[in-house]
């Protein structure tokens, strides 16, 4: 986030330095049109990157919120706590291995260290061997507020109402043959 926020305002910075610059070059009648045409064009690439580094933020804060929580069942290989409390890190090319935020940030993209502190299983020491993603499962709580975990589809019981409106029971409608 912190990466994305200072490509942002970099982005930022330059834009208004090239909308302050443009105008007084084309007051004072100093910049040709094939001058003129170049900086519109810095000026529209400038403004694509700063829109791209927003929706980037945006979409990274959102996913953020929705994977922050507590992880009910699941320790950390790297240092062993549990339940992982905070984002939890699943390894795309390991089966089940799983770590807590602070063992990702020790990781550190492949150049830091990866820990095998749980010791219940198999794992490679090198960090290139790794690929961690975002990742929350079913027993997922959010600790984020106004964020609802995605909820379950509850199958009726058979005596409760059909969710087709029909008016009949669910075992005597939708739920005829154990559908």
């Amino acid at each position: 986030a912190a990466a994305t926020a200072a490509a942002t305002a970099a982005a930022t910075a330059a834009a208004a330095a090239l909308a302050m610059a443009e105008p007084a070059a084309i007051v004072e009648g100093e910049a040709p049109a094939k001058e003129v045409d170049t900086m519109e064009a810095k000026r529209a690439e400038i403004m694509a990157k700063v829109e791209a580094a927003r929706a980037a933020g945006a979409k990274l804060e959102k996913q953020k919120a929705d994977f922050f929580g507590e992880h009910a069942g699941i320790t950390c290989d790297g240092c062993g706590c549990g339940p992982i409390v905070g984002y939890r890190y699943r390894c795309t090319r390991c089966a089940n291995h799983d770590v807590c935020e602070a063992c990702f940030d020790a990781w550190n993209g492949g150049e830091g260290e990866i820990k095998n502190g749980l010791a219940s299983q198999r794992l490679s020491s090198n960090p290139k061997d790794h690929n961690f993603d975002l990742h929350k499962d079913k027993g997922f709580k959010s600790l984020v507020k106004g964020v609802v975990a995605a909820a379950v589809a509850k199958k009726p019981k058979p005596n409760e109402p059909c969710s087709c409106d029909s008016g009949k029971k669910y075992k005597k409608c939708c739920g005829v043959g154990g559908k």
